[in-house]
């Protein structure tokens, strides 16, 4: 790795953010310490502070290689967030002492080929909703924090485009830029542009790449980007509902998803992984009443939230979801940083699953009433975590995504959701 730091570049997508207090990003976030943060907090002598007499600040973490994060509260909030939103490393030493993750959020930095690109992390409720001052006004604090840590602006490998096979990454930007055109193609609803970017990535994946010189990968590329919106027409037309054992492994992702939502309300017990196991099950089964995974969620059944139709959702409440996945596909962070092993192929059909899982959660959240901005604000914070969530970057779900690529149905999916 090149101990340079690439130049930091902004999307062509206007961005907009600024911290509102809210103290979202301090619930159920687990804030990794390197030895800099482990020095300034030591510094601050929280061992000696009245309110932190007799608590556990940091914690440690594996056996072999020592790491540590920020300890949490049992109810998973930071131990240094207030009750007024405010975290309090903030209020007594100021910006600069907070740990560099803390600092940088939601700001994320993209390595991809020559440039890092700058962009958000979108479980942040105020980058969602495009609130506040453009991201180019937030640039220096991003410069601040490659200054601390070189490492975040530094050139990275590219992922394996399909199974094993990985290339230069010039020739990987010829398929991410492919998929970025299908998710923008403005004159279709995003809906079709994931289905579109679904069905290239199926074509692509029986493809054989290795053997291909670059301009031979292009002109494939090319003809199967222009290809695809036809090829999806039919599915449109007939709208099937996913088979069983799609929907199966459906409903396992959307369990997994709804932790990460805000309203979710972490408790670490062995009552609690019992409680959780058993969820898992009837999300399995899919009939009756939906567990109440979190004392903030609803009362429904499986039944309900599946036979509901949305309707037209108007631009305001379509907005935050599209610029969700517009932004992922611009910034490529679904494919540089999250998933790591997994190929671009891969990455790829897994952040197109989050759409159906978001639109059965609105569906699930809103009850029989219509859905407003905050509910969708709320959907776009959980799978925006689910790109480093555990669980949703591992074995189990890698599995889970090839089950259904395989099946066929995950076309069949997004398009069922959106109606």
């Amino acid at each position: 790795m090149s101990e340079l730091t690439l130049p930091i570049k902004t999307l062509p997508i206007v961005e907009r953010w600024d911290c509102t207090s809210c103290g979202q990003c301090c619930r159920g976030t687990v804030i990794p310490l390197d030895d800099d943060d482990l020095q300034r907090l030591r510094s601050q002598e929280w061992d000696r502070h009245p309110d932190y007499q007799g608590v556990q600040t940091v914690v440690r973490q594996g056996v072999v290689r020592r790491r540590y994060r920020l300890a949490q509260r049992d109810d998973g909030r930071c131990v240094f967030l207030t009750g007024q939103g405010r975290c309090r490393i903030h209020e007594e030493f100021g910006f600069a002492a907070k740990p560099l993750v803390c600092r940088m959020y939601p700001l994320q930095l993209v390595p991809v080929d020559d440039v890092v690109l700058l962009t958000l992390r979108r479980s942040c409720p105020s980058a969602a909703a495009d609130q506040g001052r453009e991201l180019l006004e937030h640039r220096d604090t991003a410069r601040q924090a490659v200054r601390q840590r070189p490492q975040l602006a530094q050139s990275v490998r590219p992922p394996a485009i399909n199974g094993s096979v990985r290339r230069s990454w010039q020739d990987t930007l010829l398929v991410t830029s492919a998929l970025e055109r299908l998710l923008t193609d403005e004159p279709y609803p995003l809906v079709r542009r994931l289905a579109h970017g679904l069905r290239f990535c199926n074509v692509l994946a029986q493809c054989r790449v290795r053997k291909q010189d670059r301009q031979q990968l292009a002109e494939l590329v090319t003809l199967l980007a222009d290809g695809v919106r036809q090829e999806v027409v039919g599915l449109f037309r007939e709208r099937v509902a996913p088979g069983k054992a799609a929907s199966v492994l459906f409903r396992q992702t959307v369990a997994e998803y709804l932790r990460l939502h805000p309203r979710f309300a972490v408790r670490e017990s062995w009552r609690e992984r019992l409680r959780l196991a058993g969820a898992a099950v009837a999300f399995a089964r899919g009939k009756g009443p939906v567990p109440r995974l979190s004392d903030g969620f609803p009362e429904m059944t499986f039944e309900a939230v599946e036979e509901r139709k949305l309707g037209h959702l108007g631009t305001a409440l379509q907005r935050p979801l599209q610029r969700y996945f517009e932004t992922m596909a611009v910034s490529q962070q679904y494919a540089v940083l999250s998933r790591p092993g997994w190929s671009l192929v891969e990455k790829f059909r897994a952040l197109a699953v989050a759409y159906p899982v978001a639109l059965w959660m609105l569906r699930y959240f809103c009850g029989g009433r219509e859905p407003e901005a905050g509910d969708v604000i709320e959907i776009v914070t959980a799978i925006d975590r689910g790109q480093g969530y555990a669980s949703l970057i591992g074995r189990q779900h890698r599995r889970r995504v090839s089950q259904l690529a395989a099946l066929g149905e995950l076309e069949r999916l997004v398009i069922w959701y959106a109606r």
